[in-house]
């Protein structure tokens, strides 16, 4: 091993740095695991009805919004949505490739709502871990795609954004992602619960007469014209205030996130999600523990008399 004593010093701490970072990545991996898991598995699930404000297992059946995923227009409470498109780019030694990248990636705006015959809590998804109840990963030749009825996937999770392919000139030109949870499906939400009160979103009894019926619009700068929002990549709109008003005025309990704990939505028992975790935290261990040998090892050839 000379040729390793002998490479510049720039090159091996670089390449040393590479599996060191390698390392400290899958042992943090296996730490947010183990931490999630058990957190999960110290949890007992709770019915909505029987809340109180603090660390909680909520679970009950999703009952709103009803809304639409923007690319299969299948009926959900929450969808996440993301379009690829495969682009062609020289690599540093000149030669061309094709790779996907990101042009839309966007989820939906509206608290769910889930609960029991009694009662209902509302969270928000943004910032959450989401197990979705349902995927579909599909390719086509436009944007929006001309198939709005792909396989439908009920278990695992899609892939991640994969951005080499092999398809090369004449393969498909975008890759759709979508994920969506089902209405009236089973959902548990492991977060902090907060008191919700409803009355603190409803409209107000008295009407102003001198309210502007066009506040909370933008003019164009002097055209007289009124600014309004312009739709998305994937033709959404912002929800407006009061319909997002009107969603949490029907929900009791609020769910968010617990500082320093895991905030995580799914539609699998919890059982199962700790079972998962655990794996993860083993496959990681084995990897962390792998590259940490390799970097000692590494050291050791170089620095060893």
């Amino acid at each position: 091993m000379d040729w390793l004593r002998t490479l510049p010093g720039v090159v091996f701490w670089w390449g040393w740095g590479m599996v060191a970072l390698l390392a400290a990545g899958s042992l943090y991996a296996t730490w947010w695991a183990r931490r999630n898991a058990k957190v999960i598995g110290a949890q007992t699930p709770r019915d909505v009805s029987d809340l109180s404000e603090g660390l909680h297992l909520a679970w009950g059946r999703t009952v709103g919004p009803e809304l639409a995923a923007p690319l299969t227009r299948r009926p959900c409470v929450w969808w996440k949505a993301e379009v690829w498109e495969s682009v062609r780019e020289a690599d540093a030694s000149g030669k061309y490739r094709h790779v996907w990248r990101q042009i839309a990636q966007e989820e939906s705006d509206r608290p769910l709502l889930f609960g029991d015959d009694r009662t209902w809590a509302a969270v928000w998804a943004n910032g959450a871990t989401v197990m979705s109840s349902e995927w579909s990963d599909w390719r086509g030749q436009n944007f929006p795609p001309e198939d709005r009825s792909p396989p439908l996937n009920a278990s695992g999770a899609p892939g991640g954004g994969i951005r080499h392919d092999v398809q090369g000139t004449f393969g498909p030109r975008f890759r759709y992602v979508e994920q969506t949870i089902g209405i009236d499906v089973p959902f548990f939400a492991l977060g902090e619960v907060t008191r919700s009160d409803p009355a603190l979103y409803q409209p107000d009894d008295e009407d102003d007469d001198d309210a502007d019926p066009d506040a909370g619009f933008g003019d164009d700068g002097g055209s007289g014209d009124l600014w309004r929002p312009e739709p998305s990549r994937l033709g959404q709109f912002p929800t407006p205030d009061d319909v997002i008003a009107a969603d949490m005025s029907r929900a009791t309990w609020s769910v968010t996130a617990a500082r320093g704990k895991p905030f995580l939505l799914s539609t699998d028992h919890p059982d199962a999600i700790s079972a998962e975790q655990e794996l993860g935290a083993k496959g990681g261990l084995i990897m962390g523990g792998l590259f940490a040998a390799t970097a000692m090892l590494l050291l050791w050839l170089r620095y060893a008399s």
